[in-house]
């Protein structure tokens, strides 16, 4: 019986032992110690990103790509009539024809305007560090100050807000940098895709439709607390309500659209891809940008903080060069297959 037992002990050591050596150095359990004393360095693997495929998730489906990308919102294909009607208050030429548009098939646009903590994060992974100055409020006028940039705008900013003084350059920047960490294809929002986001099915203006007075439940606009305390705002037009914010607010401080997407219209303009064209007709029957015409300036939409009616509605074109910067200009995602 002893030697039984001793030759089944010594079987029971020898499979535990080839047992440890099976699971090698990269395993936990198998953490050795080698010939030289020093412990091995145990291997281990950062988690893939997760993997959405936008034609089989359901609208309206909020997802992350990994843990510090921003949210997207599950926007389905559809029709949209893009531009303004002649009778609409405010409208300018370039909001011209209005003509019917397709976008056929869903795409991922950013639930929020991109943050100062998430463009932080990127400038620091990625070393992008943006120069030249930004265009910001002086009390009686809009001028370069080459010590204004996006950490320090001209006015406090929480990281919740969203991020400013960046142009279209940076916005690009900060795309193709989740491109590369995804495997996903992250990019700005046509002009088209912009706007089929932003109504989601709403064929007026504005969710609050004339009433500047409604304006402050759905957007940070200008408003009682722009004209309280921004310096300098006497000659604005404002909207005759109060949002509770001079500058920026954190983002989804207010009511979101159809689509379940924030600040669609006021808060920060936002950049898109599309060259300038001076008028719709032309534009891609889809949700392709347009990548010809005035490419050294790009179109922005939605309004901001600092704008009066006429600025802050679905149809309203603005645009600046590609390379400026503003104080009231930010941008958000859009994500293909």
């Amino acid at each position: 019986m002893v030697r039984e037992a001793t030759l089944f002990s010594g079987i029971l050591h020898w499979i535990l032992a080839a047992l440890l050596l099976g699971l090698g150095s990269s395993h936990p359990l198998a953490q050795q110690r080698n010939p030289g004393g020093a412990p091995t360095t145990v291997q281990t693997r950062q988690p893939a990103p997760r993997q959405h495929n936008l034609q089989r998730l359901a609208a309206g489906t909020v997802f992350r790509d990994c843990a510090g990308c921003p949210e997207l919102v599950v926007i389905p294909p559809g029709n949209l009539s893009v531009g303004s009607p002649e009778n609409e208050a405010g409208q300018t030429s370039r909001e011209e024809p209005q003509i019917s548009l397709a976008i056929p098939a869903a795409i991922g646009v950013g639930k929020y305007e991109v943050t100062r903590a998430q463009f932080a994060r990127f400038a620091r992974e990625s070393g992008h560090a943006p120069s030249g100055g930004c265009f910001a409020w002086n009390g009686s006028s809009y001028q370069q100050d080459a010590s204004k940039d996006w950490r320090n705008p001209g006015f406090a900013q929480t990281d919740k807000e969203p991020v400013v003084c960046v142009n279209w350059n940076d916005a690009k920047a900060y795309a193709e940098w989740l491109t590369k960490k995804t495997g996903k294809r992250y990019r700005l929002p046509t002009e088209m895709e912009w706007e089929y986001a932003a109504r989601a099915g709403n064929p007026t203006s504005r969710p609050w439709g004339d009433n500047p007075g409604a304006a402050c439940r759905y957007a940070n606009v200008a408003d009682a607390a722009a004209k309280r305390d921004v310096p300098g705002t006497a000659g604005w037009t404002f909207h005759e309500c109060d949002d509770k914010h001079a500058y920026t607010a954190p983002v989804g401080s207010y009511r979101p659209n159809a689509f379940g997407l924030y600040d669609m219209l006021g808060n920060a303009w936002e950049w898109t891809e599309d060259c300038l064209n001076e008028e719709s007709a032309g534009a891609p029957a889809d949700d392709r940008d347009r990548s010809s015409g005035e490419c050294g300036r790009r179109v922005l939409r939605g309004g901001a903080w600092v704008d009066s009616p006429a600025f802050v509605r679905y149809d309203f074109r603005f645009f600046i060069g590609s390379d400026d910067r503003d104080f009231y200009i930010g941008f958000r995602v859009a994500r293909t297959d």
